[in-house]
């Protein structure tokens, strides 16, 4: 005899099951579709950090990974500090026990330990993805929080005129917005209006989309370097001129191009800057006529020129390097630099500026070195002025 036993609708008990995803890669999980009640079953994954935990301009609880070499990324609420994994570090993720979440628009990983979380000792350098916004627009949601770089970008908004608040981006084709924490380590310094690069971490809040950038270094104000070479003009005479080089107009008072087999130089030519006191139209200086904008710091290569009189010299050869900021009104003391009578090559010194992403600046250089007994100042050779923005 069978017996047959039916358990009717009423009686029927529901158990809630946990919907099992292991996906390989965050390529792979991008493609996940959360599902209610789902959680990662035994998997891990690698990502390269993309956050900067150090600038603070993401919350301290927040990681932010990006598949290498892939247009996916995730990120990843912790329980506690985020400051430990540092910009670039490649992590292990044990994904066992996470939870998909979506939180505002964006896939997040939730009930994840830091000792999920782990640093496997290689540091990776993530590239940004240069885009535009409608290619964005369309591709956020697949790519996740991805770095990505806008170029030619206007900003707006924000607080004060400073980096804080929230912005608006405009690259000619669309807008998009990007949002500075109050105590992001850079939020004082000065706002641009506009910026040849902006690169940011990719995010969706609700129907917003922000590029939000970790550091100073995602925003490019403008060209990252400028050369001075000192190749695009010549003269030989000492008295005051104005030469067209390739940055600009340089007044040289007190010095000539000179390319003879003793200047020092890397390319051509160099200047050779003397000066001679109580002489009006040679007082050894080279100025700029023109500003640049939002200079970091400045590169200046100098080297005595190889007379006897200059290398058997024991007095100080020495250049002030010179800063003005109301176009060419007053100077003042950026740096002096000895220049090394003994040495057959130009040296090299970097000097800090750090102007403001608006503020105009440009330097002059001045031989102040302690003149010979016929008040001519030994001549010094300067080449390559670089500008570092």
């Amino acid at each position: 005899m069978v017996m047959v036993t039916f358990w009717s609708c009423s009686d029927k008990i529901d158990i809630p099951e946990n919907v099992l995803s292991q996906p390989k890669s965050l390529t792979g999980l991008r493609k996940v579709t959360v599902k209610e009640n789902m959680v990662f079953g035994e998997t891990a994954i690698k990502g390269v950090v993309t956050s900067d935990a150090q600038s603070k301009n993401i919350h301290n609880t927040t990681v932010i990974v990006q598949e290498e070499g892939k247009d996916a990324a995730v990120l990843l609420q912790l329980e506690s500090g985020a400051d430990q994994y540092p910009l670039g570090a490649e992590v292990l993720i044990d994904l066992a026990g996470a939870i998909p979440s979506i939180i505002k628009g964006e896939l997040v990983l939730t009930s994840l330990k830091n000792t999920q979380v782990k640093l496997t000792g290689k540091m990776v350098s993530i590239a940004p993805k240069v885009t535009n916004l409608p290619t964005l627009l369309i591709n956020a949601g697949y790519w996740g929080p991805i770095l990505v770089k806008l170029e030619k970008v206007e900003m707006s908004g924000g607080t004060s005129g400073i980096l804080s608040g929230e912005f608006t981006l405009d690259d000619g084709i669309g807008t998009v917005f990007s949002s500075i924490l109050p105590d992001a380590v850079f939020s004082s310094n000065q706002a641009p209006d506009f910026v040849e690069g902006y690169t940011g971490i990719l995010r969706i809040q609700d129907e917003k989309f922000f590029i939000n950038p970790r550091n100073l270094d995602d925003i490019q104000v403008g060209l990252k370097e400028l050369l001075e070479d000192f190749e695009a003009a010549s003269s030989s005479v000492y008295d005051v001129k104005t030469l067209q080089f390739k940055t600009g107009g340089w007044i040289v008072d007190g010095g000539i191009t000179a390319n003879s087999a003793a200047d020092l130089k890397t390319g051509l030519q160099s200047i050779r800057l003397q000066g001679t006191i109580d002489n009006n139209t040679r007082k050894g200086i080279i100025t700029m006529g023109f500003d640049v904008k939002a200079v970091k710091s400045l590169r200046i290569s100098h080297g005595i020129y190889p007379a006897a009189a200059e290398t058997g010299n024991i007095n100080p050869t020495k250049l002030n390097v010179e800063i003005s900021r109301d176009g060419g009104n007053t100077y003042s003391l950026l740096e002096q630099l000895e220049v090394d009578i003994k040495s057959t090559t130009l040296k090299t010194n970097i000097i800090p500026v750090n102007a403001g992403f608006s503020e105009n600046v440009r330097f002059r250089v001045v031989n102040s070195s302690t003149p010979f007994a016929n008040k001519n100042r030994p001549r010094i050779n300067i080449d390559d002025i670089m500008f570092v923005f």
